[in-house]
């Protein structure tokens, strides 16, 4: 299941879907699905379900003039898969790109997303399913 899994979510990024369509990332999602912002965040704290998965996706989206997620490396942590990524953003209003190095954990059962967790800490991030960098 393992390859399974860092193949669903190489296609998240591939297919655009964390950025350009969450509706088809909905689709992909648990009903009991967790959305987790870092306590550094705008908005901190864990969304539960896929009501409250789909609007933290929407705020995003709505939050930013433009946004992407470049896929930079996967790791294989069985059920569990962390993405090193580049969050590419510009403010609405604003002609300047900011880059932001994160670490997405999605952690994936009977091929849906359970959980989907970013931070800043790549590091950190592969520590806690038991990956070293």
């Amino acid at each position: 299941m393992s390859r399974e899994n860092v193949e669903l979510v190489r296609r998240i990024y591939a297919e655009n879907l964390l950025d350009r369509h969450p509706e088809r990332l909905l689709a992909l999602a648990a009903p009991e699905i967790e959305y987790v912002n870092p306590p550094e965040a705008v908005d901190p704290g864990v969304r539960r379900g896929a009501t409250e998965f789909g609007q933290a996706l929407r705020n995003l989206a709505e939050s930013f003039d433009s946004s992407r997620n470049e896929l930079r490396e996967l790791f294989d942590a069985g059920e569990v898969v962390v993405a090193s990524v580049s969050f590419c953003t510009r403010s609405r209003g604003s002609a300047t790109e900011v880059v932001q190095e994160e670490a997405h954990t999605w952690t994936l059962r009977d091929d849906k997303v359970v959980r989907f967790e970013w931070g800043r800490d790549l590091a950190a991030a592969l520590e806690a399913v038991g990956l070293r960098e």
